[in-house]
């Protein structure tokens, strides 16, 4: 008789805790932290899982950088980065992790101001000179390309991803021609939170 009473009084938190496993997440909100760490930028992002272990993925990126090139020497950055991503995840479980396979179109809209550095160094007296010049970049244009990556899940509600994007720039402006190289390499440690 114990043991019905006790089951009885528990019949709620088993199905609560029941419940909790078998819930069903519909997406999930993450950030870039290492476009933060590195590139000064910042990420937001949010995953629409699809049946079939795939997702559709839309991030914004404040303070965006192009390939982490002169990040460091940025005096104003105005780039914000809206990109969209399919992903395709290969694990057994059909929970939107493991090794994923990711194409993706980004457009950014803005410009970028860089600090350089001259230095003139003048034979006939011995003596050398700097000097410093502030440059403005218009770095807005469509990109096109894919990533890999790997998705750990822990409790199946936090997602840490590690990988890797590589993409060529549509742009016509000479000042990215000029500047860099058409295509554009970024990394990402990137922690998600599933709702």
């Amino acid at each position: 008789m114990k043991k019905l009473i006790l089951g009885l009084l528990l019949l709620p938190f088993i199905s609560i805790a029941q419940n909790e496993e078998s819930k069903e997440y519909k997406g999930e909100i993450k950030s870039n932290l290492f476009d933060l760490v590195v590139g000064k930028s910042f990420n937001v992002g949010y995953e629409h899982f699809l049946k079939g272990n795939q997702s559709v993925q839309f991030d914004v990126t404040l303070f965006d950088t192009y390939s982490y090139i002169d990040a460091s020497e940025l005096e104003k950055n105005g780039l914000v980065g809206l990109q969209a991503t399919y992903n395709i995840y290969f694990a057994k479980s059909k929970k939107q992790h493991g090794f994923a396979f990711s194409p993706f179109l980004k457009y950014r809209v803005g410009k970028q101001e860089i600090i350089d550095y001259y230095y003139f160094y003048d034979y006939n007296t011995g003596t050398s000179t700097s000097n410093n010049m502030n440059r403005e970049f218009d770095l807005s244009g469509l990109e096109a390309g894919f990533g890999v990556s790997h998705k750990w899940l822990f409790n199946d509600k936090i997602s840490l991803t590690l990988g890797s994007q590589i993409a060529r720039n549509f742009s016509n402006s000479k000042e990215i021609s000029d500047n860099y190289s058409d295509i554009n390499f970024k990394a990402h440690v990137t922690l998600g939170f599933r709702l």
